[in-house]
C-alpha cells in the first residue's frame, strides 16, 4: 500500500466518467488551474467525446514511480 495524503490533482472526464488524473506538484491549485487552461486549448475541436477537466483536492493512495517521483495510483475520495 502506498501514502494517503491530500493533495491537488488535474482530473480528466470523458463523458462524464473519470478517465485520468494527474498531481500538481507542490499542491499548487495555481499551477492546476494553468495547466487545465493548456489542456482544454489543445482538445480537438472534431472530437467525438465530451472532455472536461477540473482541478481539486484529492485524498489520494500515491506511490512512487520509476524514477522515485510520487504519482496518483488511486483517488480515494474528492474534498
Amino acid at each position: 500500500m502506498g501514502i494517503i495524503k491530500t493533495v491537488v490533482a488535474l482530473c480528466m472526464f470523458v463523458n462524464g466518467n473519470l478517465d485520468g488524473h494527474m498531481m500538481v506538484e507542490d499542491d499548487s491549485l495555481h499551477k492546476c488551474l494553468k495547466l487545465k487552461r493548456e489542456a482544454e486549448r489543445n482538445l480537438s475541436a472534431d472530437r467525438q467525446n465530451k472532455i472536461r477537466f477540473e482541478c481539486g483536492f484529492v485524498e489520494a493512495e500515491l506511490e512512487p514511480d520509476m524514477e522515485g517521483n510520487l504519482r496518483i495510483k488511486k483517488i480515494i475520495k474528492a474534498k
